[in-house]
C-alpha cells in the first residue's frame, strides 16, 4: 500500500506534471494500492480551483481507503517532532502527521524533503519520486 502525499498528488494533477509521477501514481491506482488520510485530503482540496474541481477531487480522495488520525498517530507525530527538533531537523507538523499515519500502514510516496528527514530519525517506509 502507498500513502500518496499531497506533494505527489499536486504533480500528478497538474496538466504539465512530470510523466514519471503520473505513471507511478497511475500504476498504484490501477493496482488499488493507494490509501489516503484526512490531512492529505485537506491539503489537496484547499488547492481546488473551483467548486466542481473541489467536488470531483473530494469524491475521488475520500473513496480511497483511509488511515485514521487516531491517538497512536498523534502520539507518534509528537514524539517524532520532539526527536527531530533535538537533532536540529525542523519538520512541519502536517508532515509529521502524514508520516505518522503512513508508519507501518503504507509506504509514503512523496517529493518532500521533510519525509527524508523523518526517515533519517525513525524507521519510515518512504519513496521519493
Amino acid at each position: 500500500m502507498f500513502l500518496i502525499d499531497s506533494s505527489v498528488w499536486v504533480e500528478y494533477l497538474r496538466p504539465t506534471g512530470s510523466q514519471k509521477v503520473k505513471e507511478r501514481v497511475r500504476g498504484i491506482l490501477q493496482k488499488e494500492e493507494a490509501v489516503s488520510c484526512g490531512i492529505v485530503i485537506v491539503e489537496i482540496l484547499r488547492g481546488a480551483k473551483n467548486e466542481k474541481d473541489f467536488q470531483t477531487l473530494k469524491d475521488s480522495l475520500v473513496n480511497l481507503p483511509q488511515i485514521p488520525i487516531d491517538e497512536g498517530v498523534i502520539e507518534r507525530a509528537a514524539s517524532w517532532g520532539f526527536l527531530s527538533d533535538r537533532k536540529g531537523k525542523n519538520i512541519s507538523t502536517t508532515d509529521l502527521f502524514i508520516a505518522s499515519a503512513a508508519y507501518k500502514n503504507a509506504c509514503l510516496l512523496h517529493s518532500d524533503r521533510d519525509f527524508e528527514a523523518i526517515a533519517s530519525v525513525v524507521d519510515l517506509a518512504e519513496e521519493k519520486i
